[in-house]
This record gives C-alpha cells, structure tokens and sequence, in this order.
C-alpha cells in the first residue's frame, strides 16, 4: 500500500484562509472522516460534498482541491489500515491547551455532519456505534475553557483525541465492509 502522509496543519490553514474558505484543516479532516466512517459509497462522493459543504458547491481551488486530496488518501488510509495509523488532523502542541480543545470539538462536529451525510437513521446502526455517535455529539460541546492544571489539561485533551481516533477507526470498522482483495485506494478526480 502507498504511504501518504496529512497535509501540515498550519501550512494548509493559511492555504485554506488564502482562498477564503472559512474551514480550519480539523473541520475538514473531521468531515472527510466522517463520511468515510459512515460509509460513503463512491469513491468521488467526498469531493461534491466537500464543495457544498465548505465552497457554496463552487469547485474548489486547484492547490486546495490537491492538499484535500491528499488528506482524503491518507484518511482512507489510515482508517482502512489494521495497525491504526490513523490520526486526526490537529494543531500541534505549540498551539495553547484552549485552541487545541477548540480544534477537538470542531472536529467532531464536523464528524457528525460527514456521517450524518451518509447515514440518515442511528436506529438502524449497531448498539456500540450509536454509542460513540452520542459520546462524540457530547465531545462536540467541549468548551475550549480548560479548568485545572496545564499537565491535567494536557492529559485530559490526549485522552479525548485518542477516544475520538479510536472510536472513528471503530465506526470506520463498523460500516465499511473491506473489498474483496482488491485493495483499490480512492481516486482522486
């Protein structure tokens, strides 16, 4: 398999406000997530959506349309990949405990609307992921006002990041049958 790797955070955060496009590289990476965790079923399904989402379905700038694509391959990839590689796209830890606890819930927010895309009726889905589905609109509130020490509130943002990565890579699991051996990546268009 093809190793991709994440776009750098900040570098696609100036590219996106470059463009005007009032998303941060956590929004998108969430939606991204989302809707392949709640099983899109085209492989060029991502791209539409993306534009109607985060562009008044304008198609998206060619150097932006590029460093999505690029996130869309690595998130497939880590999401299909059985040693869990997957990672959420973050602020890194020069940003402050507060903008890093901003960065979680707008990811999860925009999670929830990736999968809610794909997926209309939670009743139909299986126990444990309905589960993770009401603990991630409960992590979407987090208030980025930390209370308590640096150290506890550096713990407490690992601890919810890594909840929130493995219970993507688990719905992801869920709803995602693997292909039959062709081991095919989405193609970018």
């Amino acid at each position: 398999m093809t190793s991709y790797s994440y776009p750098n955070f900040d570098d696609f955060e100036e590219l996106l406000e470059k463009h005007e496009l009032m998303v941060n590289p956590s929004e998108v990476h969430g939606l991204i997530t989302g809707m392949f965790a709640g099983g899109m079923a085209s492989k060029d399904e991502w791209l539409s959506n993306i534009n109607d989402m985060i562009n008044d379905g304008q198609g998206l700038p060619a150097d932006v349309k590029r460093e999505m694509g690029q996130l869309h391959l690595a998130t497939f990839q880590g999401l299909s990949d059985s040693l869990l590689s997957f990672q959420l796209l973050m602020p890194d830890d020069d940003y402050s405990p507060e903008e890093r606890a901003e960065a979680i819930a707008q990811w999860v927010q925009s999670f929830l609307v990736g999968f809610g895309l794909m997926q209309s009726d939670l009743s139909k889905l299986a126990e444990d992921v309905q589960e993770l589905i009401h603990d991630f609109s409960e992590i979407s509130k987090l208030s980025p006002e930390l209370e308590g020490s640096e150290e506890d509130n550096e713990q407490a943002l690992f601890q919810v990041v890594e909840y929130v990565r493995i219970g993507a890579v688990t719905i992801f699991a869920h709803l995602n049958e693997p292909e039959s051996g062709d081991g095919e990546e989405p193609t970018l268009h």
